[in-house]
Protein backbone atom coordinates (compact mmCIF):
# COMPACT_ATOMS: atom_id res chain seq x y z
CA UNK A 1 0.00 0.00 0.00
CA UNK A 2 1.32 3.54 -0.89
CA UNK A 3 1.83 5.70 1.64
CA UNK A 4 1.09 9.54 1.34
CA UNK A 5 3.45 12.23 2.83
CA UNK A 6 1.72 15.48 3.11
CA UNK A 7 4.10 18.31 3.09
CA UNK A 8 2.62 22.01 4.49
CA UNK A 9 5.46 24.29 4.81
CA UNK A 10 4.43 26.75 7.47
CA UNK A 11 5.02 30.50 8.67
CA UNK A 12 3.01 32.38 10.87
CA UNK A 13 -0.48 31.53 9.69
CA UNK A 14 -1.66 29.69 12.72
CA UNK A 15 -5.85 30.11 12.43
CA UNK A 16 -5.07 28.65 8.21
CA UNK A 17 -2.71 25.81 10.06
CA UNK A 18 -5.54 24.26 12.22
CA UNK A 19 -8.00 24.37 9.32
CA UNK A 20 -6.44 22.73 7.04
CA UNK A 21 -5.20 20.35 9.32
CA UNK A 22 -8.77 19.37 10.18
CA UNK A 23 -10.12 19.83 6.47
CA UNK A 24 -7.32 17.15 5.09
CA UNK A 25 -7.31 14.99 7.93
CA UNK A 26 -10.97 14.09 7.05
CA UNK A 27 -10.55 14.66 3.70
CA UNK A 28 -7.65 12.18 3.62
CA UNK A 29 -9.56 9.47 5.63
CA UNK A 30 -12.36 9.26 3.91
CA UNK A 31 -11.01 8.53 0.74
CA UNK A 32 -9.01 5.55 2.70
CA UNK A 33 -5.44 7.18 1.91
CA UNK A 34 -2.88 6.17 3.85
CA UNK A 35 -0.30 9.85 4.76
CA UNK A 36 1.53 11.55 7.16
CA UNK A 37 1.32 15.00 8.00
CA UNK A 38 4.72 17.00 7.66
CA UNK A 39 4.70 20.48 8.58
CA UNK A 40 8.30 22.25 8.21
CA UNK A 41 8.17 25.81 9.92
CA UNK A 42 10.79 28.41 9.89
CA UNK A 43 10.44 30.76 12.62
CA UNK A 44 13.61 32.98 12.47
CA UNK A 45 13.43 36.53 10.87
CA UNK A 46 14.85 35.84 7.75
CA UNK A 47 12.93 36.11 4.60
CA UNK A 48 10.43 32.55 4.03
CA UNK A 49 12.38 30.00 1.68
CA UNK A 50 9.60 27.79 0.72
CA UNK A 51 11.54 25.61 -1.19
CA UNK A 52 13.93 24.80 1.20
CA UNK A 53 11.10 23.80 3.65
CA UNK A 54 9.84 21.91 1.11
CA UNK A 55 12.87 19.36 0.64
CA UNK A 56 13.24 19.24 4.29
CA UNK A 57 9.51 17.87 4.54
CA UNK A 58 10.50 15.74 1.70
CA UNK A 59 13.56 14.06 3.33
CA UNK A 60 11.20 13.55 6.15
CA UNK A 61 8.38 12.27 4.35
CA UNK A 62 11.33 9.05 2.87
CA UNK A 63 12.24 8.86 6.83
CA UNK A 64 8.54 7.86 7.32
CA UNK A 65 8.39 5.46 4.73
CA UNK A 66 6.33 7.77 2.15
CA UNK A 67 6.64 6.67 -1.59
CA UNK A 68 4.68 9.67 -2.86
CA UNK A 69 4.21 12.90 -1.51
CA UNK A 70 2.19 16.23 -1.92
CA UNK A 71 3.89 19.94 -1.36
CA UNK A 72 0.51 21.51 -0.35
CA UNK A 73 0.18 25.28 0.32
CA UNK A 74 -1.82 25.94 4.11
CA UNK A 75 -4.52 27.61 2.59
CA UNK A 76 -5.69 25.45 -0.07
CA UNK A 77 -8.31 23.40 1.38
CA UNK A 78 -9.23 19.95 -1.06
CA UNK A 79 -12.73 20.08 -2.13
CA UNK A 80 -12.52 18.04 -5.12
CA UNK A 81 -9.14 16.28 -5.22
CA UNK A 82 -7.37 12.52 -5.92
CA UNK A 83 -4.50 12.57 -3.58
CA UNK A 84 -3.39 8.85 -4.66
CA UNK A 85 -0.23 7.75 -6.44
CA UNK A 86 0.66 8.53 -9.38
CA UNK A 87 3.71 7.97 -11.77
CA UNK A 88 4.23 11.11 -12.62
CA UNK A 89 4.42 14.72 -11.04
CA UNK A 90 0.88 16.43 -10.56
CA UNK A 91 -0.52 19.95 -10.68
CA UNK A 92 -3.75 19.51 -8.06
CA UNK A 93 -4.31 23.27 -7.32
CA UNK A 94 -5.41 23.73 -11.32
CA UNK A 95 -8.85 25.25 -9.91
CA UNK A 96 -9.20 27.43 -7.42
CA UNK A 97 -12.33 29.01 -5.73
CA UNK A 98 -10.92 32.81 -5.73
CA UNK A 99 -10.55 32.01 -9.67
CA UNK A 100 -13.79 31.36 -10.05
CA UNK A 101 -12.14 27.56 -10.14
CA UNK A 102 -10.29 28.02 -13.16
CA UNK A 103 -6.67 28.14 -13.34
CA UNK A 104 -5.05 31.18 -12.81
CA UNK A 105 -2.44 31.40 -15.25
CA UNK A 106 -1.25 28.72 -18.01
CA UNK A 107 2.28 27.97 -16.38
CA UNK A 108 1.35 27.53 -13.16
CA UNK A 109 2.78 24.80 -11.39
CA UNK A 110 2.64 25.51 -7.28
CA UNK A 111 0.03 25.67 -4.02
CA UNK A 112 -0.46 21.76 -4.43
CA UNK A 113 1.66 19.25 -6.54
CA UNK A 114 2.21 15.75 -6.06
CA UNK A 115 5.24 13.80 -6.94
CA UNK A 116 5.86 10.01 -6.53
CA UNK A 117 9.48 10.20 -4.56
CA UNK A 118 11.70 8.74 -7.77
CA UNK A 119 10.35 11.85 -9.72
CA UNK A 120 11.36 14.19 -7.07
CA UNK A 121 14.90 12.83 -6.85
CA UNK A 122 15.35 12.91 -10.24
CA UNK A 123 14.68 16.45 -10.34
CA UNK A 124 17.03 17.18 -7.44
CA UNK A 125 13.72 18.62 -5.42
CA UNK A 126 13.36 22.54 -5.16
CA UNK A 127 16.07 24.74 -5.41
CA UNK A 128 16.75 26.24 -2.07
CA UNK A 129 17.97 29.79 -3.05
CA UNK A 130 14.77 31.90 -3.60
CA UNK A 131 13.58 33.69 -0.99
CA UNK A 132 10.41 35.39 -0.16
CA UNK A 133 7.22 33.81 -1.95
CA UNK A 134 7.69 33.10 -5.80
CA UNK A 135 10.19 31.14 -8.07
CA UNK A 136 10.34 28.23 -6.19
CA UNK A 137 7.21 26.55 -8.58
CA UNK A 138 8.70 28.29 -11.36
CA UNK A 139 12.20 26.75 -11.05
CA UNK A 140 9.90 23.33 -10.25
CA UNK A 141 8.15 23.44 -13.66
CA UNK A 142 11.44 24.23 -15.67
CA UNK A 143 13.13 21.14 -13.34
CA UNK A 144 11.08 18.56 -14.30
CA UNK A 145 10.27 19.88 -17.94
CA UNK A 146 14.25 19.91 -18.37
CA UNK A 147 14.21 16.06 -16.70
CA UNK A 148 12.23 15.31 -19.59
CA UNK A 149 9.33 14.04 -16.98
CA UNK A 150 5.43 13.58 -18.66
CA UNK A 151 3.79 16.43 -16.21
CA UNK A 152 -0.53 16.19 -15.29
CA UNK A 153 -1.20 19.32 -15.00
Amino acid sequence: MHKLGVIIPYRNRYEHLEEFKTSIVQYLESKNINFKIIIVEQDDAKLFNRGMLLNIGFKEAKDMGCDYVVFHDVDMLPINVDYSYTDKPLHLATHLQENDYEISFFDYFGGVTLFNKADFEKINGYSNEYLGWGFEDDDLLIRCLESDLELDV
